[in-house]
């Protein structure tokens, strides 16, 4: 039922709340939840308010409220490539397209593989290659064809409409023999098969391909092209159907986000431009944002040393 939850429901909610005197930060979902709430404070509640834009509406609502105690965080989307700024000091953003890609870029990605296929047949597999490269270089197509729908308007959907819905089908067109990608003709056909009769109006699969065309001769910086969930999804593939993975947690691709989060940890998190930008700005206002082992962290890194 979180198409019912407004944003003005939950400023209402935390307007209303005496029993909490901290801060509050909103995020997107539920999977931001549960990777920020590992590095905040209890004195700071994380608020969910389910998308983009009802982040942007609700802190915009708390501040016509003179509701001072209150932070955002967004995924950057396509807002770096397409040069869009957010006005509000309030709100931060990832480095690249969302958290799953700050996580991927990470040492849970390669933790996570071998936990669940087991470090042999991952080195046979990856061998010298960089497999976070490989998952960015199969996410590339969909996400210009994300970032031309974004630009277009051309009626496709990537995504169930609920949580329970049936998802897109990766294995159309990446393959489940040897991960390769089975051609951009096959990528529009499935996208486009899954978005009819849910739009008012799916383009013309020629038109898709010519906006596709003139979007493919543009560079991109490609960590904020490419999707998380996207690549998520093939790394699904790459585990449970290249690799056969036969470990009983691995569902689908939701197994394997909850599983970064989980790995994902102070070392990585305090690498990133977003964790940088929170911690300032804690100091600044006063506020006890992150937990003590990882200010503590932050100390101890800034003590070392220079290398010569």
């Amino acid at each position: 039922m979180i198409e019912y939850i407004t944003p003005e429901r939950i400023a209402n909610s935390i307007m209303q709340d005496s029993t909490f005197s901290g801060y509050y930060l909103i995020v997107e979902g539920t999977k931001d939840y549960k990777l920020y709430n590992k590095f905040v404070t209890k004195e700071v509640s994380i608020k969910e308010a389910w998308g983009c834009e009802k982040v942007k509406e609700l802190i915009g609502i708390l501040k016509e409220r003179d509701f001072e105690k209150v932070i955002g965080i967004l995924d950057a989307d396509f807002s770096v490539i397409l040069e869009e700024t957010i006005e509000s000091d309030k709100i931060f953003v990832t480095d690249f397209h969302d958290v799953e890609v700050i996580m991927l870029k990470s040492t849970a990605l390669l933790n996570i593989l071998e936990f669940f296929c087991g470090e042999k047949k991952v080195k046979d597999f990856i061998g010298d290659r960089n497999v976070f490269d490989i998952l960015v270089g199969l996410g590339y197509e969909i996400g210009l064809l994300k970032l031309a729908n974004k630009l277009y308007d051309l009626g496709l959907v990537f995504k169930p409409e609920k949580l329970e819905g049936n998802p897109l089908k990766y294995k159309d067109f990446i393959s489940e023999k040897d991960l390769s990608f089975l051609g951009r003709d096959s990528m529009i056909q499935t996208v486009t098969n899954y978005s009819r009769n849910r739009t008012g109006k799916v383009s013309t699969t020629e038109n898709i391909e010519n906006k596709l065309e003139v979007l493919s001769k543009q560079s991109y910086d490609l960590l904020h092209l490419v999707n998380g969930h996207d690549l998520t999804n093939i790394l699904f593939i790459l585990m449970k159907k290249v690799l056969k993975s036969t470990n009983k947690m691995l569902h689908d691709y939701n197994s394997i986000e909850d599983a970064l989060i989980l790995t994902y940890d102070n070392c990585e998190f305090i690498k990133t431009e977003l964790f940088s930008k929170l911690y300032l700005w804690s100091r600044e206002h006063e506020v006890n944002l992150f937990k003590q082992e990882l200010v503590d962290q932050v100390k101890e890194k800034a003590s070392l040393p220079l290398a010569n």
